[in-house]
């Protein structure tokens, strides 16, 4: 048997599920302090790259920082004041900080990573370093 929903009644439905959920963890607004930008990293012979998906995020907001061997990328989606959140039927996107941190297991050159911004996606190049090969130390006979 195949029930058919009138579309008015579909939203209805989902209205409860959501005011139920929110009973149960809270307004929704206050669950989204977070997110995890999606990231996609490329890596060819001579170099890293990390493409980072930043949508609605100033670049001004937007920090990378190399410590050792570890990448990191943070920052902030901030949610636009000017509008006010009781106006809105719903909110599903994140907004507040963010943080992805990525290991390098190759030797890289860290004085010349780049980073640009451009229609909301953070590229992060990382240089690699020539591989050194490893060299066999003779033992000298003691005397």
């Amino acid at each position: 048997m195949i029930t058919r929903w009138a579309p008015s009644e579909r939203l209805l439905s989902f209205d409860r599920f959501n005011k139920m959920m929110e009973e149960f963890f809270g307004p929704t607004d206050e669950t989204r302090t977070t997110f995890i930008p999606s990231v996609d990293i490329k890596e060819t012979d001579k170099k890293i790259e990390f493409y980072c998906e930043l949508p609605g995020v100033n670049q001004e907001n937007v920090d990378v920082e190399l410590v050792n061997d570890r990448l990191t990328i943070r920052g902030r989606r901030e949610f636009d004041r000017e509008e006010k959140k009781e106006e809105f039927i719903a909110i599903e996107r994140a907004y507040g900080s963010f943080q992805r941190t990525f290991t390098l297991d190759s030797a890289i050159k860290a004085d010349e990573i780049t980073a640009s911004f451009k229609d909301g996606i953070l590229t992060v190049t990382v240089p690699k370093a020539a591989t050194v090969s490893p060299k066999k130390v003779p033992i000298d006979k003691g005397k």
